[in-house]
């Protein structure tokens, strides 16, 4: 089995602009050609729609949204996506987001490689 590669566009849903420009930073060093940052669900619907992403990390609490209706449209397009979250703990994801990675913020590298990591295996 060929090893698993970041590689590709990857879609990061976040509504702190200084949080989006490190973690896209990260992203960039670890493999991904381009990253996709949206810090409302529409832009990352818009982003979607452009249909070139691999893989995504959702931030939950996007200020006066959640990123659960962009989660359930990578499901039902078969994007794996990782979940985000500030809060410390996985109690505030939604219950149907639960059963994906959680990445806790603030971001580090090692952190987005693991979640993606496990997001994306088989």
């Amino acid at each position: 089995m060929e090893p698993l590669r970041f590689e590709g566009t990857v879609l990061l849903v976040e509504d702190s602009a200084i949080i989006a420009l490190d973690a896209e930073c990260m992203l960039q060093e670890l493999g991904f050609t381009a990253v996709e940052v949206a810090a409302t669900g529409r832009q990352a619907l818009e982003a979607l729609s452009r249909g070139k992403v691999r893989v995504a990390v959702l931030d939950v609490n996007l200020g006066t949204e959640t990123s659960t209706p962009i989660a359930q449209v990578l499901c039902s397009r078969g994007i794996p996506f990782a979940i985000a979250t500030g809060y410390g703990n996985v109690r505030h994801i939604p219950k149907e987001l639960a059963n994906h990675p959680v990445i806790a913020k603030p971001y580090t590298a090692a952190g987005l490689a693991a979640a993606l990591r496990e997001a994306m295996s088989p």
